[in-house]
């Protein structure tokens, strides 16, 4: 059973100033968000507020949106990710810190493996993505995209 608490307005800011800072973008939408003892961010619908979270045994509980990162930093689900872009294109706004996949990165990033890439010498969070659909957030350091993708959704047959 996890135990969540709801995220008040100070540390909602400190979330968006975040994505605003890494990607360039938020979106205004009014959820909830959540967080369980291992700093993992799930949002729902606002009127969960109306619940008393105590009295209740919760398995699942939301979109995984998310985790907050020690160093400041907020590392996207893969569900998030897609949200957020799902939102800036509705709003035909520019995301940064992105980076289009080809066909063979596609195939070694679902296989676990790092991705050797050029893109710049800071350290930062990046959205993948493959012919115009989201895969998912990553860490850029070093010259390589850190592979966070859960096993589960690894495989060997993925185009």
């Amino acid at each position: 059973m996890q135990i969540l608490s709801i995220l008040n307005t100070r540390d909602i800011k400190k979330i968006r100033e975040a994505l605003i800072q890494q990607f360039g973008f938020f979106f205004k939408d009014d959820y909830a968000y959540l967080k369980n003892d291992k700093y993992r961010v799930f949002i729902i619908n606002k009127d969960i507020s109306q619940l008393e979270l105590n009295n209740l045994i919760i398995d699942k509980t939301g979109l995984y949106f998310g985790e907050i990162m020690k160093n400041g930093e907020f590392r996207l689900s893969k569900e998030g990710a897609q949200l957020l872009v799902h939102k800036a294109q509705e709003l035909k706004e520019k995301l940064h810190n992105t980076i289009e996949l080809n066909q063979n990165q596609v195939k070694e990033y679902f296989q676990g493996f790092d991705l050797p890439y050029n893109f710049g010498a800071e350290n930062k969070q990046v959205l993948l993505f493959y012919e115009k659909n989201v895969l998912g957030c990553a860490r850029y350091k070093e010259g390589k995209i850190l592979n966070f993708l859960p096993k589960i959704h690894r495989g060997e047959v993925i185009i």
